[in-house]
């Protein structure tokens, strides 16, 4: 069995359309590409500004929240500082009067 040599002939010209044709439509399949990286680019970054607003609302708005838990932690200081006066100042008025019972006539 010998096999015999099988000839193909193909012109240049033919060879080099398919392969311009296959150019062309990776060219426009990387441009596609291009085209979409672009809009997810933009996309992305008008997210990202958003949540970079909305972070900054929220920020402001503990901030806000801190201070006036500060402000009321601070007066709740002054009542307790008051109150403990005022025990102070009774017990001793107390001790004077148990230990004084002639000063408190």
């Amino acid at each position: 069995m010998s096999q015999t040599p099988v000839n193909i002939t193909y012109s240049l010209e033919e060879i080099l359309g398919q392969i311009n044709q296959k150019l062309d439509t990776l060219q426009k399949d990387v441009t596609e590409i291009k085209i979409g990286q672009a809009k997810m680019e933009a996309e992305l970054k008008g997210d990202i500004k958003a949540l970079e607003a909305e972070l900054k609302g929220e920020i402001k708005a503990l901030d806000m929240e801190v201070k006036g838990i500060g402000k009321r932690l601070d007066t709740q200081e002054f009542i307790n500082r008051s109150v403990v006066v005022g025990f102070v100042l009774a017990l001793t008025a107390g001790v004077i009067k148990l230990f004084f019972p002639s000063l408190s006539n």
